[in-house]
This record gives C-alpha cells, sequence and structure tokens, in this order.
C-alpha cells in the first residue's frame, strides 16, 4: 500500500478552504484526482484502457506527477453533443478520480467502463472541497508532512524558485504552486477493550 503521496493544492480549492493555515501534521481527508486525460500518449496527461487486468501501480515520477494503474471501479459516462467523456474512480492500491476526454472522433476509447483495466499519466491533485458535480470519488485521510512552494507572482524577487516550508500560511496564493507531501493513514479497525 502506498503511504507517501505529494499532490497539488490549487489556488481555488485553499480558497474553498477558507485559508484556514495548515501545518505539518494537521491531518486532511482528500480526494485524490488526476485531472482531465487524453486518449493519447502524446498528451501532457494521457490514459489506456484494456481488459486484461494491470498490476495496481501508483508511481510518483516527479513534482505531484504519477504513472498509475489499476481497475475501473466507478464509471459515470456522458455525451454531450457527440463528444463522450467519462469519470472514472480506478484503484490503484488507492483511489484515483480521473476524467476522460475523448479522442479527436468524439469518442472513448472501448472499455471505458466498470472491471476494465486502466493505466494514465498524470498530475495528481487534491480536493478537500469537492463540488460535487460527479458522485464518483472517495476519499483518503492523510498527516501533512510539508509543503513545497514553486513561486510564481509576478515582481516577486525569488520568482522561479521553489521554497520547503513546514507552514502554509493563512493567505491566497494566486499565482504560485503548492505541492503537499503527505502520508496516507493507515486503514485499521480499533477494538475497544472488553
Amino acid at each position: 500500500m502506498t503511504t507517501e503521496i505529494e499532490f497539488e493544492l490549487p489556488a481555488i480549492q485553499y480558497e474553498l478552504m477558507g485559508y484556514p493555515g495548515l501545518k505539518q501534521g494537521e491531518s486532511l481527508t482528500v480526494t485524490l484526482d488526476a485531472g482531465v486525460l487524453l486518449p493519447d500518449p502524446a498528451a501532457d496527461g494521457w490514459f489506456a484502457v484494456r481488459k486484461e487486468p494491470f498490476p495496481p501501480l501508483f508511481k510518483r515520477v516527479g513534482p505531484a506527477l504519477y504513472v498509475f494503474a489499476g481497475q475501473i471501479e466507478q464509471a459515470e459516462l456522458n455525451n454531450e453533443a457527440g463528444e463522450e467523456s467519462a469519470v472514472l474512480l480506478v484503484d490503484c492500491g488507492l483511489p484515483l478520480r480521473v476524467t476522460c476526454a475523448p479522442g479527436e472522433d468524439g469518442r472513448l476509447p472501448y472499455g471505458t467502463w466498470e472491471t476494465r483495466s486502466f493505466t494514465g499519466f498524470g498530475r495528481l491533485h487534491g480536493l478537500i472541497e469537492d463540488d460535487f458535480a460527479t458522485g464518483i470519488g472517495k476519499t483518503i485521510d492523510v498527516t501533512i508532512w510539508g509543503f513545497q512552494r514553486l513561486v510564481l507572482t509576478p515582481g516577486d524577487p525569488v520568482i522561479g524558485e521553489w521554497h520547503t516550508m513546514d507552514v502554509l500560511p493563512p493567505a491566497p496564493y494566486r499565482y504560485d504552486r503548492v505541492l503537499i507531501q503527505a502520508r496516507r493513514h493507515r486503514d485499521i479497525l480499533h477494538r475497544l477493550p472488553l
């Protein structure tokens, strides 16, 4: 089971949380989301499906970037104006929500539904405040271990630099990128003494 996770906390998520200020050691309940993926391996975020199983995989390959594989557990398929799309919950050893965009023909690859196997590559986001636009998703509990902040604010004297922090201040970050390093809580059933 994967215990160490790094995900981006989008600025809009922090705003929806009310800029609470976060610190090392705090717990969060998050939905891990890989965003919109395309059925094209040349895309920044891509996916593929097949009938034969992929072994579960959730491997960090860069800052909040992961390659993942597993079984599709839930699927919400959509068709708007001839364009197919899907929101999936994939079991990669932990629950991962992905949004699948169609190919150039407006269709999803054959097999984009429950019980099929899924693999992909993309940037991981942690969603704390969900808009419930879809019923697909599953939360996990994590403990914050630290933060990485890429300063991108125009005019900032340290623009383009990464900074390690133990605390995320209770203030907006419109341009910057914030990554949270966290550890997943173990799923343990507690027994009360008799």
